[in-house]
C-alpha cells in the first residue's frame, strides 16, 4: 500500500490524473487544482501550501493522499493536529465518510488514473534526491559537468530564471496585497509572520497574522509583554512556555485583550514542534518578533528606505530581542545573520519590488536587487543538487535563480527546454 502511495503522490504531483470526481457533502463542485503543494517528506500532511479553487473559493492548506478514504482513520489522523490544516482528501476509493474534530466533513475528491499509467513505476528522475539532467547524461557513473558550461551562458540563464523567480515573488505579494484589502502595513506584516515560520510554519504563521490585524497590535507597542501576549496567545501557544511569573503574566494580558478585541486562538496542532530545534519553535519565534515589533515604528516603511545590507541587518536585529524567558540581553533571543538572510531574500525585497512597481519611478523596479548579489547563496537542499553536479552556486541571486529552475524545469521534466540540458548532453556524447 505504501508504493501505491507514493505512486498517486507521482499522479497528483505532476497532474497526469484524467480528473478529480468531488463526493460527499462537495459532489458537483468544480474543483481546480492551481499548486499541488510542495511534498512532505516528513511526519505529517503529504503535501503542503497547495492552492485549490472550490467552486469560487481559493483554499491555501495541506493535501492528504490515500488509495482508500478509511486509511484516515486507520492512520489515526484524526487524533493527529497535525492533520487539521487538511484542505482536500484526495483518494482512488471513497469507502468511508470522514469527520473533522469540529465535525464538519472532510472535503474528499477521486483521484482518477489514466488507464495508460497503471502498473507504470515512479521515474526516477522524479527523484527529489537528484537532478534528470544529470542522471540522463551521465558517463562513467560521473555527473553531467554542469560546472563547465560557458560563463555567458551560464550568467545568461541566471539571469533569466531569477527575474522569473521575482516575478512569481512580487505576483504573491501582490496576491496578498488583495487579501488584505489594499493595506501595505498589514501586507508586510503577513509578509514578515509568514516567513518567520521559516518553512516549517509558514502556513500556520499567515494564518495567525490574518487572525490577528497588524493595526490591533501596534496599538499596545509601548507595552512589550501586551504585544508578547497577543502572538503567542492568539497562536494558541502560551502553554509551551516556561512556567513563572512572566507567562502567568503574559496569560493575563492575553485573557483581557482576546475580550477586548474579540479573538479566538487558533486552533491546537495548528503549529509543527516535532523535531524543531529549540530556536526554531514557534513561541521562540514569535516572542523574538515581539521584540522587533515593539522597536520599530513602521517596519513597512523602513524596510523602503533599507540601501544596504548593513542597513537591513540593522532593522531586523534590534539591539534587544524578545524576553523568551531568558531575560533582557540574551543574544539567543535575536534572529540569526542566516535567518536575517532568508527575510532580506523573501519580505524585504519582494515587498520593495512590489511596492515600487506601484509607486516607483521609470526604471526603478529592480534597484533594490543589489541586496542579493551581496548576500551568500542559500543552502538547501536544491542548491546542494546544484553543487553537487558541478554547478558553482556563489549569491543569493544564483541560488534564487536554482530553486526557480528546479521547481519549474526540473520537477516537471521540461528538460527540453532547459539550454544546460541540452549543452551538457552534447558536452557529453
Amino acid at each position: 500500500m505504501r508504493h501505491r502511495e507514493a505512486y498517486l503522490h507521482y499522479i497528483w504531483r505532476y497532474g497526469l490524473y484524467d480528473r478529480l470526481i468531488p463526493t460527499g457533502e462537495l459532489a458537483g463542485a468544480r474543483i481546480e487544482v492551481l499548486e499541488p503543494g510542495e511534498l512532505n517528506t516528513d511526519a505529517g500532511p503529504d503535501f503542503f501550501a497547495a492552492k485549490i479553487r472550490i467552486n469560487d473559493l481559493l483554499w491555501v492548506g495541506c493535501v492528504e493522499i490515500h488509495h482508500a478514504s478509511a486509511e484516515w482513520y486507520h492512520h489515526h489522523h484524526d487524533s493527529d493536529p497535525a492533520y487539521h490544516s487538511v484542505i482536500l482528501h484526495v483518494v482512488e476509493q471513497d469507502n468511508r465518510p470522514i469527520a473533522l474534530a469540529s465535525g464538519a466533513s472532510l472535503p474528499t475528491c477521486l483521484l482518477m488514473v489514466p488507464h495508460q499509467l497503471e502498473g507504470e513505476e515512479v521515474p526516477r528522475e522524479c527523484s527529489p534526491t537528484a537532478l534528470p539532467c544529470t542522471q540522463s547524461v551521465t558517463r562513467g557513473g560521473r555527473l553531467a559537468p554542469l560546472g563547465q558550461l560557458p560563463h555567458e551562458a551560464r550568467r545568461a540563464w541566471l539571469q533569466c530564471l531569477l527575474h522569473s523567480r521575482l516575478r512569481e515573488k512580487v505576483q504573491a505579494v501582490e496576491d496578498l496585497l488583495q487579501r488584505c484589502g489594499g493595506d501595505w502595513g498589514q501586507t508586510f506584516y503577513t509578509l514578515l509572520l509568514r516567513y518567520y515560520g521559516f518553512g516549517l510554519n509558514s502556513e500556520s504563521m499567515e494564518r495567525l497574522a490574518l487572525s490577528l490585524p497588524y493595526t490591533t497590535l501596534m496599538k499596545h507597542r509601548d507595552h512589550p509583554e501586551q504585544v508578547e501576549a497577543l502572538l503567542v496567545g492568539q497562536a494558541g501557544l502560551l502553554g509551551y512556555l516556561a512556567e513563572g511569573e512572566h507567562t502567568e503574566l503574559l496569560r493575563g494580558e492575553y485573557h483581557f485583550l482576546s475580550h477586548k478585541y474579540t479573538l479566538s486562538p487558533l486552533p491546537p496542532g495548528t503549529f509543527r514542534r516535532a523535531r524543531t530545534r529549540p530556536s526554531n519553535l514557534p513561541e521562540r519565534r514569535l516572542l523574538q518578533l515581539a521584540g522587533l515589533l515593539c522597536q520599530r515604528e513602521s517596519l513597512a516603511e523602513e524596510s523602503l528606505r533599507v540601501d544596504s545590507l548593513t542597513e537591513a541587518y540593522e532593522l531586523l536585529r534590534p539591539a534587544r530581542g524578545g524576553r523568551g524567558g531568558e531575560g533582557e540581553g540574551d543574544t539567543s533571543s535575536v534572529l540569526s545573520p542566516a535567518s536575517c538572510d532568508l527575510l532580506i531574500i523573501n519580505v524585504l525585497i519582494p515587498y520593495r519590488l512590489t511596492w515600487r512597481r506601484h509607486y516607483g519611478g521609470e526604471g526603478e523596479e529592480y534597484a533594490p536587487l543589489s541586496l542579493l548579489d551581496g548576500l551568500s547563496a542559500e543552502s538547501n537542499r536544491i542548491t546542494r543538487l546544484f553543487a553537487s553536479a558541478g554547478l558553482p552556486v556563489e549569491t543569493a541571486s544564483d541560488s534564487q535563480a536554482l530553486l526557480y529552475l528546479h521547481r519549474h524545469y526540473c520537477s516537471q521534466q521540461l528538460c527540453a527546454c532547459c539550454p544546460w540540458s541540452t549543452r551538457s548532453s552534447d558536452s557529453t556524447t
